[in-house]
């Protein structure tokens, strides 16, 4: 490519030329003297066109759809059209459709019926807007001349397309399908996968014996793969549920009274939980009350186990009177932490522990706090039976069973002890009434009635 010597500043440019050979490694430059505007276009152009760096006459009519030669014949500005660059204006001509659509005399036997070509259309979007191929589109319009050429009011036979005269049922359907949907009209593979809620290729998946997916009939059978489902729920669970369309974690969780995090930890088998399935199987958690139970339980029988293993080493005196229990997992600072008190002070409590450090199931240690430290309500719910000071070794939930009333109804009647899970020696309760044939003898016990 030769270089034009510029009469004022130069510019650096690409330009588009016919032959890559002659360009390739080379800068092209040219006068930074306007680019070359049409004066007119002719009658008809579809618009005016800037040209970017990398067009090319060609690329440009192809862009638009029209020929090469009509291109050039519309930009008589442009000398040469081998050579064209960015900022130069091109008249883009129009494509003239016939002044009525062209209309076939007779559609083939068994058409599925006229379609009237619209802005947009190719016969490439029509075939498959209608599910039949493209070379049969072709076939059943001879009228149109250039099946790449098709205008707005064109008309054209929609070749029909024979299903079977039974619909394709499956032999088996996979493990853990949700159930089998028989196709209607309109139906396709993409619309009853969203019905589903589940994705298109799972659903082709699902059913080999529909050998072209983008084919089905009214009457033929699909498996509608199933949801996850968990390999086992957690220890006291409430029930397993099967989601339905619409369903969410924080539906499911508000329906069933549980926080939206229990039930995500409930089902680690979800992996994102922010997408739910039909024919998912969720753990639903029981309820704060039966955590509760549940963790009580478990904590009585580990502490059963382990207290007919060994006694376990006990102080000869406790001067505050509270005396605690090891249980599995404890330590002298956990210990210290959960009674509020220091790991100082609890190490000096129990000088029959010769290593804090090492403390076992079954082992007692006396716990450095009086009652009065303990939490107090300010006041008891109207017509409570009495008030309940907390000891070594309670828990709601035994409590509760003591006293013959249900953990739910403790609770609430105790809202100043904020985590139901964790109570203190010292702390004060509202013992709701006790409405039974008679009073158990423990009740008598640490109880102050009113």
């Amino acid at each position: 490519m030769d270089k034009i010597q510029p009469q004022t500043t130069l510019e650096l440019e690409t330009c588009s030329c016919g032959s890559d050979s002659e360009i390739q490694g080379k800068a092209s430059y040219r006068s930074s003297t306007r680019s070359r505007v049409p004066a007119t276009c002719p009658p008809g152009f579809q618009g005016r066109y800037t040209v970017r760096s990398g067009d090319s006459m060609f690329l440009i009519a192809q862009r638009f759809g029209v020929s090469l030669q009509s291109l050039i014949n519309a930009n008589p500005h442009i000398p040469n059209p081998s050579r064209i660059f960015p900022g130069d204006v091109l008249c883009v001509p129009g494509v003239t459709p016939p002044v009525n659509g062209r209309v076939p005399a007779t559609c083939p036997p068994g058409f599925q019926g006229r379609y009237t070509v619209r802005p947009g259309d190719s016969m490439f979007l029509i075939a498959q807007r209608f599910g039949v191929s493209l070379q049969s589109l072709i076939n059943a319009n001879p009228h149109i001349s250039n099946p790449s050429r098709i205008f707005p009011g064109d008309v054209l036979c929609v070749p029909g397309v024979t299903p079977p005269v039974n619909g394709r049922v499956p032999a088996t359907c996979p493990p853990g399908f949700t159930g089998r949907y028989t196709v209607r009209p309109g139906d396709s593979m993409f619309t009853i996968a969203q019905r589903f809620g589940i994705s298109q290729q799972q659903l082709i998946a699902a059913n080999p014996h529909i050998s072209d997916p983008t084919r089905i009939f009214p009457g033929d059978v699909l498996c509608v793969p199933g949801g996850r489902i968990p390999a086992s729920c957690p220890p006291g669970f409430n029930r397993r549920y099967v989601v339905v369309p619409g369903d969410t974690m924080f539906l499911v969780a508000r329906r069933f009274g549980v926080s939206q995090q229990r039930l995500i930890n409930a089902n680690p088998h979800i992996t994102n939980p922010n997408i739910l399935n039909p024919g998912d199987v969720l753990c639903v958690p029981g309820t704060m009350t039966q955590a509760l139970e549940v963790e009580e339980a478990n904590e009585m029988n580990a502490m059963g186990s382990f207290n007919q293993q060994s006694s376990g080493r006990v102080p000869k005196t406790c001067p505050s009177g509270v005396r605690y229990t090891v249980k599995p997992g404890d330590s002298m600072f956990f210990i210290a932490q959960r009674f509020g008190i220091s790991l100082k002070a609890l190490i000096g409590a129990n000088p029959h522990i010769a290593n804090p450090a090492e403390i076992f199931p079954g082992d007692v240690l006396c716990i450095p706090i009086k009652s009065a430290d303990g939490r107090v309500p300010g006041k008891c719910p109207k017509g409570f039976g009495g008030r309940y000071t907390v000891r070594s070794g309670d828990s709601m939930f035994l409590i509760a069973k003591r006293f013959g009333v249900s953990l739910e109804t403790l609770i609430a009647a105790n809202p100043h002890i904020s985590n139901p899970a964790e109570i203190f020696p010292g702390d004060v309760l509202c013992v709701p009434k006790y409405y039974g044939m008679y009073k158990p003898y423990s009740m008598i016990l640490n109880y102050q009635e009113e």
